[in-house]
């Protein structure tokens, strides 16, 4: 499955590092894509949705489903 995510708050390269590595922490996960100029996440595997959330959320982002 592929689920798209938006992070509105990512401002550097950094920011999509901290991200990319948060989603590639959750279980099920196979792959990540984060784009910094369109402020999202696509993640592809067998997740749950709230578990990506969940893991942008603690490193301090706030993502959404899209």
């Amino acid at each position: 499955m592929k689920k798209e995510f938006e992070v509105l708050d990512m401002v550097c390269n950094h920011c999509v590092e901290s991200v990319t590595k948060a989603c590639k922490s959750v279980d099920g996960v196979t792959d990540v894509n984060v784009s910094l100029e369109d402020k999202k996440a696509v993640v592809e595997g067998d997740f749950n949705e709230a578990d990506i959330i969940k893991a942008i959320d603690e490193i301090g982002f706030e993502a959404t489903l899209k």
